[in-house]
């Protein structure tokens, strides 16, 4: 039994780093000032490049019109994929810290939203770096598909009960 217990709490300690680590990494990202962003986006971009192969040709002369706004919506998706990945990451730990299934998932879309705002609050002091009301909606945005995919999955397997209205 004792056993049984460490482990489990073995499992929240190691469930908690690995928020801690993730949040820490979109910290760092924030950190960078707007120079080196700016080339870490742009670089990604020339790998990207090769991809444009698997586009087809009607596709790629609309975006041709478009490159320069390429890394715009690759930082986009970057943000809205590291929130995305974020609400799986909080959700789980809080899961596993034995908190309810509903308001799991309502704390993390919370939780989420709270760190883009203070993500952004945070991007202030950083040269070249703004504050961007924009990027909270996406990053929230990102954090509730996350809500949703979980929330869908919990239907599936039974963890949600639907209460059908009578």
């Amino acid at each position: 039994m004792k056993l049984k217990k460490n482990k489990q709490k073995i499992k929240i300690y190691i469930s908690w780093v690995v928020v801690v680590l993730y949040l820490a990494m979109i910290f760092y990202f924030s950190s960078q000032d707007g120079t080196k962003s700016h080339k870490v986006s742009s670089e990604l971009l020339q790998y990207l490049k090769f991809l444009v192969v698997l586009i087809p040709e009607r596709i790629q002369r609309y975006l041709s019109g478009t490159y320069r706004n390429m890394e715009f919506i690759l930082r986009k998706a970057a943000h809205f994929t590291e929130y995305f990945i974020l609400s799986f990451v909080f959700y789980r730990a809080m899961v596993i810290s034995e908190v309810r299934v509903k308001k799991s998932m309502i704390v993390t879309l919370v939780f989420c939203f709270l760190y883009a705002v203070s993500d952004e609050v945070h991007q202030v002091f950083v040269p070249g770096r703004a504050f961007a009301v924009g990027d909270i909606i996406i990053d929230t945005l990102g954090a509730a598909l996350g809500i949703i995919v979980i929330y869908f999955k919990n239907l599936i397997s039974g963890n949600i009960q639907y209460k059908k209205r009578h």
